[in-house]
């Protein structure tokens, strides 16, 4: 073997077998519409009424149940529609739960 061949034989590594890696599954992350925020825990009727009736003159409820900011300032500057918007959330608050919750009615 001529000395370029030896040298070429010693150089040359021998091809590596492709290693195979066992796959780990992800969980599946489903992306929100941009205008909702991230929910950590679905907003509660109950606690919904209880802000409402303590502190719905300041529009709290509506931050709870994740009615947006827009909402809460006007409601805000309005004094609830002096009033007329907090008798009136009276009866939207189970809807509004409902709507966060995607559609599900939570019954006991």
């Amino acid at each position: 073997m001529p000395a370029r061949a030896k040298q070429y034989a010693l150089t040359m590594q021998p091809q590596q077998q492709p290693q195979y890696v066992q796959a780990v599954h992800q969980p599946v992350v489903v992306a929100q519409p941009a205008m909702m925020a991230p929910v950590r825990h679905p907003p509660s009727a109950i606690l919904a009424y209880v802000l409402w009736f303590f502190l719905g003159l300041f529009g709290i409820h509506h931050l709870y149940m994740g009615r947006g900011v827009g909402v809460w300032l006007l409601s805000l500057i309005t004094f609830q529609g002096l009033g007329l918007w907090w008798l009136i959330d009276l009866f939207l608050i189970p809807s509004s739960c409902s709507k966060v919750r995607g559609g599900m009615v939570v019954m006991r």
